[in-house]
């Protein structure tokens, strides 16, 4: 029974990571499903990645003001 909780919380833990860079990916104007597949298999790196990335909501907003 023990092992199976902590298996399941291992589980729990793991899929919080993605769900919080594709979210994070959607916000900043990046593909979300992608973020988040790249997450599950890179979740450390690829999160650390996409925090670094520029926010490209605001050179949508930079290129809509100059056309």
């Amino acid at each position: 029974m023990g092992a199976a909780m902590f298996f399941s919380l291992g589980i729990i833990i793991m899929l919080c990571v993605p769900i919080i860079c594709y979210f994070f990916a959607k916000r900043v104007g990046r593909r979300p499903w992608l973020w988040f597949c790249i997450t599950l298999i890179l979740p450390g790196i690829s999160a650390m990645i996409l925090f670094i990335l520029p926010d490209l909501t605001e050179t949508e907003k930079n290129l809509n003001k100059v056309l």
